[in-house]
């Protein structure tokens, strides 16, 4: 017998609990989501090892097509964000979050600069002069300059 078939035919079936073991214990240190489909495949040849006597060629077989079918199932039905990139598009563009709303300006607009206030924030903006107190409508955002026109 050959080291490879020795290796397989030693402790059978349990090799590949095993293996689906350390995988599910590898994603957990690592994670990622990506070990998990290994590991559910090395489980599931696992038990199909134990209720029915297959070879190791037939299981190293189940595996690997175990294994690419969980991949494949998961990077499409198991995208992650797409949904809520969709859902929130600004979502990491915050300055263009505040378009078409008017705010207080905090700081006099002299020569084209100066600043409003949006919450308890302070944003740097843009626009025609306007003294403290007056009220700005937000047109747009460069960066994290808002380009504002009076209300």
């Amino acid at each position: 017998m050959d080291d490879v078939s020795s290796i397989f035919v030693a402790l059978g079936p349990w090799n590949w609990l095993i293996l689906g073991g350390l995988l599910f214990a590898l994603e957990l240190v690592a994670p990622g989501a990506f070990m998990i489909w290994f590991g559910m495949a090395a489980g599931l040849v696992g038990l199909v090892a134990i209720i029915f006597d297959i070879s190791w060629q037939t299981q190293l077989v189940m595996f690997a097509a175990l294994s690419v079918a969980a991949v494949i199932i998961a990077r499409k039905y198991l995208r992650t964000g797409s949904d809520d990139q969709q859902a929130r598009p600004l979502l990491n563009r915050r300055a263009h979050q505040l378009v078409g709303k008017t705010y207080v300006v905090a700081e006099a607009i002299e020569n084209g600069s100066g600043k409003v206030r949006v919450g308890d924030t302070l944003w740097r903006a843009e626009g025609p002069d306007a003294k403290q107190g007056d009220r700005v409508t937000v047109k747009g955002a460069d960066g994290t300059t808002l380009l504002v026109e009076p209300s």
